[in-house]
């Protein structure tokens, strides 16, 4: 088997496991806000959501060096093997830090690596769409193709995911709030109103994932 075979196929699975398992959660959680519910089933829909949500983690991280890896034997970019050793040293502890801390966020170390992430999740997102801006300019790595386009939309969503950590955020405070003081009018609409904001950054990462997808399947613009 060809080895564009294997990563092209690695490729495909990263975005089925990744946009699949994350509709998934999506459903979850809005299941988790019905007021209708009871108070213990909400949390166990909140709890599978975020059980759930560690496999898109893993899909999102790898959509890095599995991206590299494909565009390397299409012959788009020609790599150094010091830059996939580094690409791949970064993803592996990228990876820790990012499902690390989703996975504990109930202790105060993994609190601190969900902080971290938001720090790398930023500085790679807008350094993508940086390197893409300059590839179409002519002063970047790449060429002014599609290659150059996933790299500045994949920065971009990085950004979107970070809004959906983000609007989260204060969404599990109202939660925690829930759990300690019973549902009311008041707490209820503000959890509606949480989940409402996070779900616009959800539905924009959608699309964003579904545009990659289809420029890679097309090669649109070359």
């Amino acid at each position: 088997m060809a080895e564009y075979e294997i990563w092209k196929f690695l490729h495909i699975c990263m975005f089925v496991f990744w946009l699949g398992t994350d509709i998934g959660v999506m459903l979850c959680s809005k299941r988790s806000v019905d007021p209708t519910l009871g108070i213990e089933t909400r949390f166990q829909m909140l709890e599978m959501a975020l059980k759930i949500e560690l496999l898109p983690r893993v899909m999102w991280v790898m959509a890095l060096p599995f991206g590299v890896h494909l565009s390397s034997t299409l012959g788009y970019i020609d790599p150094s093997i010091m830059t996939i050793i580094l690409m791949w040293v970064f993803t592996f502890a990228w990876l820790v830090i990012n499902v690390g801390g989703a996975a504990n966020l109930n202790k105060p170390w993994g609190q601190n690596l969900s902080k971290i992430n938001r720090y790398i999740v930023a500085s790679l997102g807008f350094g993508l769409i940086i390197v893409s801006a300059l590839s179409f300019l002519g002063y970047g790595p790449y060429e002014a193709n599609s290659i150059a386009l996933k790299v500045g939309l994949y920065g971009i969503i990085n950004l979107t995911i970070l809004g959906i950590e983000i609007a989260f955020f204060p969404l599990g405070q109202s939660f925690e709030r829930l759990a300690i003081e019973g549902s009311s009018p008041e707490l209820e609409s503000e959890i509606s109103g949480g989940m409402s904001k996070t779900l616009l950054w959800v539905h924009a990462t959608y699309i964003l994932i579904f545009i990659v997808a289809f420029i890679g399947a097309t090669k649109i613009i070359g």
